[in-house]
């Protein structure tokens, strides 16, 4: 029993098993999935191909809707999707807090563990009741985890990433799988959940990576990542800048999961303002492996003055 690495690739091509979900960006589904469930997440492409990330499987998975909670489940791995109204202010808190609730709950029941989180945050950035929307989302995801998997709940955190869509619902999805993954983290930073309280009354609950166990080949699942050392950002006014910080940053969480660049299977870059695409392009794509699949789309960072933000996978 085997299960395939995400696949970015066109609605056409034949797939390696069976779709255990198909995502799609800033676009109407063209067809149903096969198998597995369907996740479209409203952040546009950039680049003329318009393309689909598909996580695959060796069997039919099953489909299940838990509440709220549409799931997959293989024979190790699952993939989950919740889209819900995001509220403002304490509502979008209280939002939060009860989607990932619903989630962990229903992962716990089916001897399920989370390896791999993905939030599409509409106005991210946004003053909304006197916080940046970010910081309710934050303070609802972590008390959330808190009440699921009590004190001491962040050494049990796995990878995420939470960026800004243009509109739509709150979607959070991710991928669990039977066992328990390993939490990695970056040495160049302090660890998300260990932030100071100046970013806000509860700290991001993410690691830098998940080595995820063998129901998907261990692999690394890494988190966003960007332009921030220790707990700052760096270079706010330059994008170019920014990208070489997130490469060494990239670096770093790769080696202390026993991964070098090279490793990378698939990348994904969020870029803030579509007119630095073509720099971002220019400077990037040199430094990665020949032919590695890359989707980069159009997205609001968790943070203001941030630019860019990287995500993948790596294995071997």
């Amino acid at each position: 029993m085997s299960v395939h690495c995400p696949l970015l690739t066109g609605t056409t091509r034949e797939l390696p098993g069976h779709p255990l979900v198909t995502i799609d960006f800033g676009k109407a589904p063209s067809e149903d999935p096969e198998t597995g469930i369907r996740v479209s997440a409203s952040l546009s492409q950039l680049g003329p191909a318009s393309r689909q990330i598909v996580w695959c499987t060796d069997e039919p998975p099953e489909l299940l809707r838990v509440g709220r909670v549409r799931l997959a489940v293989g024979p190790r791995l699952a993939f989950g999707a919740v889209e819900t109204s995001a509220g403002e202010g304490e509502e979008l808190e209280s939002v939060t807090r009860a989607v990932y609730g619903e989630v962990l709950r229903t992962l716990r029941r089916r001897n399920l563990h989370p390896l791999r989180f993905w939030n599409v945050l509409p106005g991210i950035n946004e003053e909304d009741g006197g916080m940046e929307r970010y910081r309710w989302f934050c303070r609802g995801r972590g008390d959330a985890f808190q009440e699921r998997l009590g004190e001491g709940f962040e050494a049990d955190l796995c990878a995420a990433s939470a960026v800004g869509g243009g509109g739509g619902p709150l979607l959070v999805y991710f991928l669990a799988g039977r066992e328990p993954g390993e939490q990695v983290e970056n040495p160049r930073q302090v660890s998300a959940y260990a932030y100071p309280r100046r970013y806000g009354p509860r700290s991001p609950s993410f690691a830098r990576a998940t080595r995820a166990p063998g129901s998907v080949e261990g692999r690394l699942l890494l988190s966003g990542t960007a332009s921030v050392v220790g707990h700052r950002t760096l270079h706010p006014d330059s994008v170019e800048e920014q990208l070489d910080e997130t490469l060494r940053n990239l670096d770093c969480v790769a080696a202390a999961g026993e991964y070098e660049r090279e490793d990378l299977e698939i990348l994904k870059v969020f870029v803030r303002h579509a007119e630095d695409l073509p720099v971002i392009r220019k400077r990037l794509e040199p430094e990665l492996p020949p032919d590695l699949p890359v989707l980069y789309l159009r997205a609001d960072i968790c943070r203001d003055d941030l630019l860019l933000e990287i995500e993948g996978v790596l294995g071997r």
